[in-house]
């Protein structure tokens, strides 16, 4: 079984927040990961594998990510809520399935 379909199983609402937030964010302002990658430090590889859902970002990479991208602090704090409730959302549904996954952040 691939990493991607784990991580989306495991963790669909927060991949789906993160796409919605994080890649969207980076295609409507034209960034590549190359260039995201030097705004935050990360790899260019390390994006691509958040993108392609390979693995969950930790914490503080997302506040990179958020950094570099420029969210306002509105922004900002409305995303975080969203993530703690997309996050609540995957570990009931984890629950449901019987599944015990361990989280990134």
């Amino acid at each position: 079984m691939s990493k991607t379909t784990t991580t989306c199983r495991n963790y669909p609402h927060v991949t789906r927040l993160l796409e919605a937030k994080i890649y969207t964010r980076r295609k409507e302002r034209d960034i590549s990961q190359t260039i995201l990658a030097k705004r935050t430090g990360l790899t260019r590889n390390c994006i691509q594998q958040i993108e392609c859902y390979e693995h969950l970002p930790h914490m503080t990479t997302l506040f990179d990510l958020i950094k570099a991208l420029e969210f306002t602090d509105e922004e900002s704090k409305a995303f975080m809520v969203e993530l703690m409730n997309a996050y609540q959302a995957d570990r009931e549904l984890q629950e449901e399935q019987g599944i015990r996954a361990k989280a990134a952040f």
